[in-house]
């Protein structure tokens, strides 16, 4: 059990699902033995001051309440400190949350915070930002590029469906120059994910060998797009065997430099910028607290 007397509890009220501010606080204030504080953001890239000035003052915990964007916000703001991150359900997908097995029931999820087990494991790089599960060059993040947060959150992961369709058929390869842990070679590119974690948008496991505390990404590349091979893409990652299938190059890494400039690039579902961007691993950066007796292949990297 975790001996930690204060918490800060940051809420997102755009994420989509959110609980509301009156309903968080009622939970929050049951955590007998705790002094929870709770605080909610206004704009892009709060989570991150709000963290990193509760990092500073050696508060225990903060939990992030929204979706995985604000959960990158958090762990951006605590990387590299002794404070733990502690996550609540909320926003489109959460995929953090399913990973490691959050309850979706407030009271639950809440509890974990006092109950749960805390861990070390590494963030991703995407130039000087932090990634918690994933990066991507190419193919998703172009559908990001068109995909607001108004959409979002009105409309959730459906949001998603037209503008991947569209751009699964209009989006195409390029030769990409690449530096792989120190070695220089040139690919086709449709679609680079770099996986810290293994599930990607709460549905595949496409990085499905990463481990969160092996100091190591995970390098899926398809070097050719198009719808058809996009849906035997997903075929195979349900068997956990598309590692091996023409076209797709699969390996573990610990830096990567996309050099050819204009590759649309995201991180944790949000729209980072563009390439050229140097990508590697910051070892256990990040400590989070997880359900109790956690087994999780992600971790014992």
């Amino acid at each position: 059990m975790l001996d930690m007397k204060r918490a800060l509890v940051i809420l997102n009220p755009a994420a989509r699902g959110a609980p509301s501010i009156e309903t968080l606080r009622d939970a929050i204030n049951a955590l007998e033995g705790w002094e929870p504080s709770l605080t909610e953001t206004s704009a892009s890239g709060d989570a991150i001051d709000m963290a990193r000035d509760a990092a500073q003052r050696g508060i225990e915990a903060v939990v992030a309440c929204g979706g995985d964007g604000t959960m990158n916000e958090v762990a951006n703001g605590l990387a590299g400190s002794e404070t733990a991150m502690a996550t609540i359900r909320g926003g489109t997908a959460n995929v953090w949350a399913k990973e490691i097995g959050v309850p979706k029931k407030l009271s639950k999820a809440v509890s974990v915070i006092a109950t749960g087990d805390v861990r070390t494991m590494d963030l991703g790089r995407a130039g000087d930002r932090y990634f918690l599960l994933m990066a991507g060059v190419g193919f998703d993040a172009s559908i990001l590029q068109r995909v607001s947060s108004g959409l979002k959150r009105r409309f959730g992961a459906i949001a998603y469906a037209l503008p991947s369709i569209g751009r699964a058929f209009g989006h195409r390869a390029v030769d990409a120059n690449l530096v792989t842990d120190g070695a220089a070679a040139s690919s086709p590119l449709f679609w680079l994910l770099l996986g810290n974690t293994r599930n990607y948008a709460g549905v595949l496991n496409l990085t499905h060998m990463a481990k969160a505390d092996d100091g190591l990404l995970d390098f899926c590349l398809l070097e050719h797009g198009g719808l058809p091979r996009l849906a035997w893409l997903a075929l195979w990652a349900l068997f956990k065997r598309h590692q091996n299938r023409a076209g797709v190059v699969y390996q573990k890494i610990g830096t990567v430099e996309v050099r050819t400039p204009g590759l649309p690039v995201q991180i944790d579902g949000e729209y980072l910028g563009e390439t050229p961007m140097t990508f590697s691993v910051a070892p256990g950066a990040l400590k989070v607290i997880v359900p109790s007796r956690l087994a999780s292949p992600l971790f014992g990297g």
